[in-house]
């Protein structure tokens, strides 16, 4: 299923480069990578007419 940044409470901060997209977890204020990965399987976001997969939190990658 893919939501909307608005439905899924997140804010897009800014695009990293190859294919990756840092957003804002509104929720929990945690910064999470997400790569654009047009018609993935599992859950994401759509943005500008792709779709982007989770991959991780910044957290996980430090």
């Amino acid at each position: 299923m893919k939501e909307t940044f608005r439905k899924a409470g997140y804010r897009h901060l800014k695009y990293v480069g190859h294919r990756q997209h840092l957003l804002l977890n509104i929720a929990s204020n945690k910064n999470e990578l997400f790569f654009s990965n047009k018609n993935h399987s599992s859950w994401g976001l759509i943005y500008k007419n792709t779709h982007l997969e989770f991959v991780s939190n910044l957290a996980a990658i430090k």
